[in-house]
């Protein structure tokens, strides 16, 4: 087993039970926008299905880890990924209530992602399972890699704020981000710990990268054919004058800029964003004030009469489950 230096920086501290009510929430929550609405949106197809195959993987190599530390951040990892999941789904039951299905994309990308991030193929010998497990992790912590750019990227982006997008889809994008950015490291140092090898990971990410813009590009093209409200294609053009105006990440950075950082020998995650940040909008964001604050309930002392909206807040939490 390879000898690592972690960086704990990058590991997750808890999970943090946030919800959102979307009822207020239009269509095209970016004003004016359905195109970088829509861009965006890719994100709730993608990160359901992703995330579960994250988790799968990290914790089939947890009991291969054997730096306590290390181990101990991967059940607060697991618990931050499950809530991910989950929080987007809800959004996904918004959009159906708004006439656009999205389950025959993400059952494409789910049978997709159990063939490359799944079990074993039953005819890959045994002696190469162990291989496969790493490749797996391989891709899981470059595609980290882009949720932590991406968490980067929203924490800092003030545009959205400027031209008026919706505050609660802002406030589930910051606090998905920010804890993106607060557990960066954890696959990258479990990755690291149990295999190491640098071919396997630039060779992760080289694959990876095309398939992840592949299927945003693909995601976005179906959510505009399926929005009844409008009649606009997908063009790149348009990514770009949104990546010009503040709106998106640009195609370059995600094909280019962020690969190339991560293809470095010396990589770390440490060096992509700042948890300062990340923690200082986890105390801003007014989810995680209600989550905290839903917290503190259940912890109220013994015997202490309850709300009719702690008592909701309970059901909903023990529901959510």
């Amino acid at each position: 087993m390879p000898e690592v230096q972690l960086h704990h920086d990058g590991h997750p501290k808890y999970r943090r039970m946030v919800r959102f009510d979307w009822s207020q929430t239009p269509l095209h929550w970016v004003p004016d926008d359905p195109f970088t609405t829509h861009m965006i949106n890719v994100l709730h197809l993608l990160l359901p299905e992703g995330e579960r195959h994250f988790i799968k993987a990290v914790l089939e190599a947890s009991s291969l880890v054997e730096d306590p530390e290390l181990e101990s951040a991967i059940k607060p990892f697991v618990q931050q990924e499950s809530w991910h999941a989950w929080a987007h789904q809800v959004v996904l039951d918004h959009l159906a209530e708004q006439a656009i299905d999205t389950k025959p994309y993400t059952d494409r990308l789910g049978r997709t992602l159990s063939i490359t991030l799944g079990d074993p193929p039953k005819l890959l010998p045994k002696r190469l399972h162990r291989w496969w497990l790493y490749r797996r992790l391989a891709d899981v912590a470059a595609l980290e890699h882009f949720t932590a750019m991406l968490g980067q990227w929203v924490l800092q982006n003030r545009t959205h704020d400027e031209i008026g997008t919706d505050p609660m889809m802002l406030d589930l994008l910051r606090w998905h981000g920010a804890e993106e950015v607060e557990h960066r490291s954890l696959v990258y140092d479990v990755y690291q710990h149990v295999s190491g090898n640098y071919f396997i990971r630039a060779f992760s990410m080289l694959m990876t990268t095309p398939l992840f813009v592949g299927w945003w590009v693909a995601g976005a093209r179906y959510l505009m054919n399926a929005d009844p409200t409008i009649n606009q294609k997908w063009r790149w053009r348009d990514w770009v004058r949104a990546a010009r105006k503040g709106r998106l990440p640009g195609p370059s950075t995600l094909l280019v800029t962020a690969p190339l950082r991560y293809l470095r020998p010396s990589h770390h995650p440490d060096s992509e964003a700042s948890t300062e940040r990340a923690i200082e909008y986890l105390e801003y964001s007014p989810a995680a004030k209600a989550a905290r604050e839903r917290a503190g309930a259940r912890q109220r002392p013994q015997g202490a009469e309850m709300t009719s909206g702690q008592q909701i807040s309970e059901v909903e939490r023990t529901g959510a489950q």
